[in-house]
Protein backbone atom coordinates (compact mmCIF):
# COMPACT_ATOMS: atom_id res chain seq x y z
CA UNK A 1 0.00 0.00 0.00
CA UNK A 2 1.38 3.28 -0.90
CA UNK A 3 2.26 5.97 1.80
CA UNK A 4 -0.63 7.98 0.48
CA UNK A 5 -3.41 5.26 1.03
CA UNK A 6 -1.93 4.67 4.42
CA UNK A 7 -2.29 7.83 5.06
CA UNK A 8 -6.48 7.85 3.79
CA UNK A 9 -6.97 4.76 5.95
CA UNK A 10 -5.54 6.74 9.22
CA UNK A 11 -8.12 9.16 8.77
CA UNK A 12 -5.00 12.23 8.28
CA UNK A 13 -4.26 13.92 4.67
CA UNK A 14 -1.36 12.91 3.11
CA UNK A 15 1.40 15.52 2.76
CA UNK A 16 2.69 17.00 -0.12
CA UNK A 17 6.03 14.75 0.45
CA UNK A 18 4.42 11.71 0.53
CA UNK A 19 1.85 12.57 -2.20
CA UNK A 20 5.26 13.28 -4.35
CA UNK A 21 6.35 9.87 -3.14
CA UNK A 22 3.90 8.04 -3.86
CA UNK A 23 3.44 9.70 -7.26
CA UNK A 24 7.11 8.77 -8.08
CA UNK A 25 6.79 5.04 -6.92
CA UNK A 26 3.35 4.67 -8.83
CA UNK A 27 5.47 6.49 -11.98
CA UNK A 28 9.18 5.48 -11.78
CA UNK A 29 11.16 7.47 -14.82
CA UNK A 30 11.86 6.10 -17.88
CA UNK A 31 14.86 4.10 -18.97
CA UNK A 32 14.96 6.86 -21.83
CA UNK A 33 14.75 9.73 -19.70
CA UNK A 34 17.12 8.18 -17.58
CA UNK A 35 19.86 7.71 -20.32
CA UNK A 36 18.92 10.98 -21.68
CA UNK A 37 19.48 12.72 -18.26
CA UNK A 38 23.05 10.80 -17.58
CA UNK A 39 24.13 11.96 -21.49
CA UNK A 40 23.17 15.53 -20.52
CA UNK A 41 25.55 15.39 -17.24
CA UNK A 42 28.77 13.49 -19.00
CA UNK A 43 28.31 16.43 -21.70
CA UNK A 44 28.41 19.03 -18.76
CA UNK A 45 31.52 17.12 -17.17
CA UNK A 46 33.35 17.01 -20.69
CA UNK A 47 32.66 20.93 -21.26
CA UNK A 48 33.52 21.66 -17.72
CA UNK A 49 36.67 19.31 -17.91
CA UNK A 50 37.78 21.28 -21.35
CA UNK A 51 36.92 24.97 -19.54
CA UNK A 52 39.38 23.93 -16.90
CA UNK A 53 42.23 22.68 -18.96
CA UNK A 54 41.91 25.93 -21.41
CA UNK A 55 41.84 28.19 -17.97
CA UNK A 56 45.06 26.51 -16.77
CA UNK A 57 46.65 26.49 -19.87
CA UNK A 58 46.02 30.45 -20.46
CA UNK A 59 47.09 30.75 -16.43
CA UNK A 60 49.99 28.99 -17.51
CA UNK A 61 50.93 31.12 -20.76
CA UNK A 62 50.10 34.24 -18.85
CA UNK A 63 52.86 33.28 -15.87
CA UNK A 64 55.65 32.61 -18.49
CA UNK A 65 54.94 35.74 -20.35
CA UNK A 66 54.91 37.74 -16.91
CA UNK A 67 58.34 35.62 -15.67
CA UNK A 68 59.91 36.33 -19.16
CA UNK A 69 58.77 39.55 -18.93
CA UNK A 70 60.13 40.91 -14.99
CA UNK A 71 62.98 38.27 -14.37
CA UNK A 72 64.36 37.06 -18.61
CA UNK A 73 68.37 37.76 -17.66
CA UNK A 74 68.13 35.72 -14.33
CA UNK A 75 65.53 33.41 -16.08
CA UNK A 76 68.56 32.72 -19.30
CA UNK A 77 71.05 32.49 -16.65
CA UNK A 78 69.31 30.13 -14.60
CA UNK A 79 68.51 27.90 -18.10
CA UNK A 80 71.81 27.97 -19.16
CA UNK A 81 73.57 27.09 -15.66
CA UNK A 82 70.95 24.27 -15.29
CA UNK A 83 71.74 22.68 -19.00
CA UNK A 84 75.82 22.95 -18.37
CA UNK A 85 75.56 21.57 -15.05
CA UNK A 86 72.99 18.43 -15.54
CA UNK A 87 72.08 18.32 -18.89
CA UNK A 88 69.40 15.83 -20.37
CA UNK A 89 70.21 13.39 -17.51
CA UNK A 90 69.21 16.59 -14.91
CA UNK A 91 65.85 17.40 -16.85
CA UNK A 92 65.13 13.29 -17.16
CA UNK A 93 65.93 12.93 -13.53
CA UNK A 94 63.97 15.50 -12.54
CA UNK A 95 61.07 14.81 -14.57
CA UNK A 96 60.52 11.61 -13.14
CA UNK A 97 60.60 12.46 -9.69
CA UNK A 98 57.41 15.07 -10.39
CA UNK A 99 55.95 12.30 -12.38
CA UNK A 100 56.29 9.39 -10.10
CA UNK A 101 56.79 10.72 -6.77
CA UNK A 102 54.51 14.39 -6.67
CA UNK A 103 58.38 15.98 -6.50
CA UNK A 104 57.10 20.18 -6.17
CA UNK A 105 59.45 21.17 -8.96
CA UNK A 106 57.23 20.10 -12.68
CA UNK A 107 58.07 18.90 -16.37
CA UNK A 108 57.03 22.42 -16.92
CA UNK A 109 60.47 24.00 -15.08
CA UNK A 110 62.99 21.93 -17.34
CA UNK A 111 60.56 22.98 -20.45
CA UNK A 112 61.85 26.38 -19.42
CA UNK A 113 65.07 25.97 -18.60
CA UNK A 114 65.75 24.14 -22.05
CA UNK A 115 63.98 26.88 -23.77
CA UNK A 116 65.89 29.69 -21.98
CA UNK A 117 69.28 28.10 -22.35
CA UNK A 118 68.92 29.10 -26.03
CA UNK A 119 69.77 25.16 -27.16
CA UNK A 120 67.77 23.04 -28.81
CA UNK A 121 64.97 21.78 -28.02
CA UNK A 122 64.39 18.33 -29.27
CA UNK A 123 66.82 16.41 -26.68
CA UNK A 124 65.16 18.03 -23.94
CA UNK A 125 61.72 17.45 -24.70
CA UNK A 126 62.74 13.55 -25.94
CA UNK A 127 64.29 13.54 -22.33
CA UNK A 128 61.18 14.98 -20.53
CA UNK A 129 58.42 12.70 -22.58
CA UNK A 130 60.28 9.57 -21.62
CA UNK A 131 60.58 9.80 -18.11
CA UNK A 132 57.39 11.66 -17.93
CA UNK A 133 55.60 8.08 -19.32
CA UNK A 134 58.49 5.83 -17.18
CA UNK A 135 57.18 8.08 -14.02
CA UNK A 136 53.69 7.39 -14.71
CA UNK A 137 53.90 3.32 -15.15
CA UNK A 138 56.28 3.57 -12.05
CA UNK A 139 53.39 5.11 -10.01
CA UNK A 140 50.29 2.61 -11.86
CA UNK A 141 52.51 -0.06 -10.49
CA UNK A 142 53.60 1.21 -6.84
CA UNK A 143 50.24 2.61 -6.12
CA UNK A 144 49.24 0.26 -3.60
CA UNK A 145 52.40 0.81 -1.80
CA UNK A 146 52.81 4.49 -2.61
CA UNK A 147 49.19 4.93 -1.17
CA UNK A 148 50.35 3.79 2.65
CA UNK A 149 52.92 6.51 2.95
CA UNK A 150 50.85 9.83 4.82
CA UNK A 151 52.19 12.40 1.95
CA UNK A 152 50.77 10.07 -0.76
CA UNK A 153 47.68 9.20 0.94
CA UNK A 154 46.78 12.91 1.53
CA UNK A 155 47.33 13.61 -1.70
CA UNK A 156 45.34 10.45 -2.69
CA UNK A 157 42.16 11.17 -0.47
CA UNK A 158 42.26 15.71 -1.96
CA UNK A 159 42.10 13.79 -5.72
CA UNK A 160 39.66 10.37 -5.60
CA UNK A 161 36.27 12.03 -4.95
CA UNK A 162 36.85 13.85 -8.64
CA UNK A 163 38.32 10.85 -10.32
CA UNK A 164 35.57 8.15 -8.27
CA UNK A 165 32.96 10.80 -10.11
CA UNK A 166 34.65 10.56 -13.57
CA UNK A 167 34.84 6.19 -13.25
CA UNK A 168 31.44 5.96 -12.33
CA UNK A 169 30.18 7.94 -15.66
CA UNK A 170 33.15 6.74 -18.05
CA UNK A 171 34.46 3.96 -16.69
CA UNK A 172 38.34 3.03 -18.09
CA UNK A 173 38.05 5.89 -20.42
CA UNK A 174 37.92 8.18 -17.55
CA UNK A 175 41.69 8.31 -17.47
CA UNK A 176 41.42 9.44 -21.01
CA UNK A 177 39.08 12.33 -19.77
CA UNK A 178 41.74 12.73 -16.17
CA UNK A 179 44.40 13.33 -18.61
CA UNK A 180 43.29 16.17 -20.32
CA UNK A 181 41.81 17.79 -16.68
CA UNK A 182 43.83 19.68 -14.12
CA UNK A 183 44.32 16.49 -11.91
CA UNK A 184 48.04 15.78 -11.27
CA UNK A 185 49.37 13.24 -13.18
CA UNK A 186 51.07 11.29 -10.45
CA UNK A 187 47.81 11.01 -8.98
CA UNK A 188 46.19 9.82 -12.33
CA UNK A 189 48.39 6.92 -12.26
CA UNK A 190 48.16 6.43 -8.91
CA UNK A 191 44.76 5.95 -9.11
CA UNK A 192 44.53 3.82 -12.13
CA UNK A 193 46.33 1.74 -10.56
CA UNK A 194 44.78 1.14 -6.99
CA UNK A 195 41.68 1.07 -9.59
CA UNK A 196 43.14 -2.03 -11.13
CA UNK A 197 42.71 -0.96 -14.83
CA UNK A 198 44.08 -3.35 -16.94
CA UNK A 199 47.45 -2.63 -18.40
CA UNK A 200 46.55 -3.11 -21.83
CA UNK A 201 43.64 0.01 -21.19
CA UNK A 202 46.26 1.97 -19.05
CA UNK A 203 49.31 1.84 -21.60
CA UNK A 204 47.20 3.41 -24.64
CA UNK A 205 45.85 5.91 -23.01
CA UNK A 206 48.63 7.35 -20.50
CA UNK A 207 50.26 8.01 -23.75
CA UNK A 208 48.16 11.27 -23.81
CA UNK A 209 50.56 12.16 -22.06
CA UNK A 210 52.86 13.06 -24.55
CA UNK A 211 50.54 15.44 -26.55
CA UNK A 212 49.90 17.31 -23.15
CA UNK A 213 53.14 17.65 -23.25
CA UNK A 214 54.18 18.94 -26.21
CA UNK A 215 51.12 21.49 -25.41
CA UNK A 216 52.63 22.79 -22.33
CA UNK A 217 56.25 23.18 -24.11
CA UNK A 218 54.45 25.07 -26.86
CA UNK A 219 52.32 27.37 -24.45
CA UNK A 220 56.14 28.09 -22.93
CA UNK A 221 57.72 28.54 -26.09
CA UNK A 222 54.97 31.42 -27.01
CA UNK A 223 54.91 33.43 -23.51
CA UNK A 224 58.74 33.23 -23.55
CA UNK A 225 58.79 34.83 -27.12
CA UNK A 226 56.10 37.39 -26.11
Amino acid sequence: MSQEGEARSSGHPASPAQEGEARSSDHPTPPAQQDGARSDGNRRDLWRTLVQLVLSLGALFGLIALAAHLARDQLDALGRGFVQRFGLAGMFVGTYLADAFSFPIPPQFYMLTAISSGGSQVGPMIAISAASLLAGCTGYRLAGHLARFRIFAARLERTRPKIDRLFERYGIWAIAIGSISPVPFSMLCYLSGLYRIPPRYFFPLVLFRVPRLLLFYALIRMGWSQ
